[in-house]
């Protein structure tokens, strides 16, 4: 049996009366604000900057001018297996929803559920990293004016909540989603163009283009092959968020043709910018592989101009936030489409749509923000352990993209009626490519970060991923077992006349048997 979406123009005009229908978002998304939430969410320029004193102990400004673009290639492909996917079976629920369609009939609903999970986790916990970092960012700055200064934990968890519950309250209104993440985009952009501007018009000492180029600096206790992998690794923070175009396929015209168009420019426009702003800072400093925080290397990238360094922190402080606006609805159309389908407990809100002047899952949005809270209390136990989890959220979305693109090519990709993103060979290179760095990271990502290897800086990403399989297990086995339903994934797509006044309604699933 198949179900109806509902999609309106006003939540209020859901007819009860229609059955196995479930009311959708306001259509607040057209393909320019859907590319915009990719550049936002992704932010791989910034990215670039956030990771770069870390990633550069691992080979110097040589790891970075040829990682980047390596890193920005394997997102391609991982890019390109979505927006396939995508054209085919346009659906909010993205992952699960693929493979509980693709995946042989007796074990589909127990990896639809697993890749759910995964799909979510990754969501919330990309938002914790985002919190955490914007909390740090506006503390460095005291430090930075303050050097007596001293960060302490209880400091680090009130910033962090803070900005949870500030970028959490505006995404509630759906009327402000097309607008302010258009907005951010100009923003981030316009940052950018500065930036480059203030970076090569700044006094400060230029590196040689032999130096940048061709001398590998590695001081990570790592052979030079091992610390490249791993630094390499480390790149994929600029290319996280990727699935979160993906989830607002309900709220897009022609999400078949709109999100993979946004999938294939966020690619783009991370590549660019990011690129841009390496060369930049590259060139403009001498220092990076101590492993100062960003702060201290655009400090040093314009000439040690205080005020200047302040400036940028503050614009790249409130770009990373932003960056949380679309991650909360990211995470929350996952929650929203999961309870639905009754993956989580309290599904029958997590489904449900606010009306006027909200239009959004209100439900969904304050649950997944509450689980980004309670992982800030984890860093006030341990931050070890908080990183770690952090750390491990890039493994749980590309898992959440292989598992749907293995189920493909086990169905046979030739057994699928493809959308109008479709390559019928060069689609074999990206799932394959895609499915072997999933493989190779969580096997690279659970190595000490440094050797030799200290009690403060141990990697327990591996013991996370255990631990968060086995109680993903548990939840199917205790819960999802019994009340985890797939029934709206129907075997057609078609739009058909509206059942109501203000509604349209669209099934899913265009599928060969």
């Amino acid at each position: 049996m198949s179900s109806t979406l509902v999609v309106m123009s006003d939540p209020e005009s859901f007819n009860a009366n229609v059955p196995h229908q479930r009311a959708a978002p306001m259509k607040e998304f057209d393909s320019w604000s859907a590319i915009a939430l990719g550049a936002i969410t992704t932010n791989s320029a910034v990215g670039i900057l956030l990771t770069f004193a870390g990633t550069t102990t691992y080979g110097g400004s040589m790891l970075l001018v040829y990682g980047y673009p390596i890193m920005s290639f394997i997102a391609l492909c991982a890019a390109t297996s979505l927006a396939e996917l995508t054209s085919a079976i346009p659906h909010a629920g993205g992952q699960y929803v693929w493979v509980a369609r693709l995946a042989p009939r007796r074990v589909h609903r127990f990896f639809s559920y697993l890749t759910g999970f995964f799909s979510w986790a990754g969501a919330v916990c990309t938002g914790a990293s985002v919190c955490l970092i914007g909390a740090e960012l506006i503390l460095d700055m005291v430090s930075f004016f303050k050097p007596s200064f001293r960060q302490k934990p209880w400091m680090v968890f009130l910033g962090y909540q803070a900005i949870n519950i500030f970028t959490l309250l505006p995404s509630f209104y759906g009327n402000l989603l097309g607008k302010v993440t258009n907005g951010l985009m100009v923003f981030t952009a316009l940052l950018l163009v500065g930036l480059l501007i203030a970076l090569f018009a700044a006094p400060s000492e230029r590196r040689s283009t032999h130096d940048f180029f061709t001398v590998w600096r590695n001081i990570s206790g790592w052979s030079d092959g091992m610390a490249a992998l791993i630094g390499v690794n480390s790149l994929q923070w600029c290319y996280c968020c990727l699935d979160s175009m993906v989830h607002i396929a309900d709220e897009i015209p022609k999400p078949e043709k709109n999100i993979p168009k946004a999938l294939m420019w966020s690619i783009g426009i991370g590549f660019t910018s990011g690129m841009i702003c390496l060369f930049a800072y590259m060139f403009a400093t001498n220092d990076y592989e101590t492993g100062y925080s960003s702060l201290t290397i655009t400090f040093q990238a314009f000439g040690q101009n205080q005020a200047a360094a302040i400036v940028i922190q503050v614009l790249v402080a409130i770009s990373s936030v932003g960056a949380l606006w679309g991650i909360h609805v990211w995470q929350s159309r996952l929650a929203w489409t999961i309870g639905y389908n009754r993956g989580f407990p309290f599904g029958e809100y997590l489904e449900r749509i606010a009306g006027p002047p909200y239009g959004t899952p209100v439900y969904a949005l304050v649950f997944s923000s509450i689980f980004t809270a309670l992982l800030g209390c984890l860093y006030l136990g341990s931050s070890t352990a908080f990183n770690s989890l952090v750390s491990a959220c890039l493994l749980f979305q590309w898992l959440s993209y292989s598992i749907p693109v293995v189920f493909l090519n086990i169905h046979g990709r030739s057994n699928i009626t493809p959308g109008a993103f479709w390559f019928p060979k060069l689609g074999y290179i990206a799932n394959a490519v895609l499915v072997t760095w999933t493989t190779l990271s969580l096997v690279i990502y659970c190595f000490p970060y440094r050797l030799p290897v200290e009690a403060g800086e141990m990697n327990y990403v591996a013991p996370v991923l255990v631990g968060f399989t086995v109680l993903s297990i548990i939840c199917w086995l205790f819960y999802g077992r019994k009340h985890f339903h797939i029934s709206e994934i129907g075997d057609c797509v078609e739009m058909i006349d509206a059942v109501s006044p203000g509604v349209e309604t669209r099934q899913k699933g265009d599928f060969k048997e």
